[in-house]
């Protein structure tokens, strides 16, 4: 079973999440917690397959995770899921490790587009 750990500090943007993804892919097992430190605390002892994080947490930040994360060089594919994407953010994310973000308000049709390539078996549409 596929396993996504979610770093979302909103209660509201965490349920939205979290239910898109269960729709989307009702087989990946899907963890939430609300800042970037819990997220490093489960990516040091848990394996997951993909994390969406948000950008601004307390305690520990997106980017103070994706460079935290790279820095033990766990390999996880880590998405930004973030409400600053206007221009020139994109690259600042994508400079800090981000393999990809997807912009609040979240819009399931993006979400599955961005998350199927890493959710999906190879061949399956």
């Amino acid at each position: 079973m596929m396993r996504i750990l979610i770093a979302e500090d909103e209660e509201y943007n965490q349920m939205v999440v979290q239910t898109m993804i269960e729709l989307l892919y009702p087989e990946v097992e899907v963890l939430m917690v609300s800042n970037g430190a819990e997220a490093l605390d489960k990516l040091k002892t848990e394996a997951f397959d993909l994390v969406l994080s948000d950008v601004d947490m307390p305690l520990m930040n997106g980017y103070e995770l994706v460079s935290e994360v790279k820095a033990l060089g766990l390999n996880v594919p880590m998405i930004c899921v973030t409400a600053f994407a206007i221009s020139g953010d994109k690259e600042k994310l994508l400079m800090h490790g981000f393999e990809r973000y997807i912009s609040k308000p979240i819009d399931m049709d993006d979400m599955k587009l961005i998350l199927d390539p890493y959710l999906l078996p190879a061949g399956i549409e």
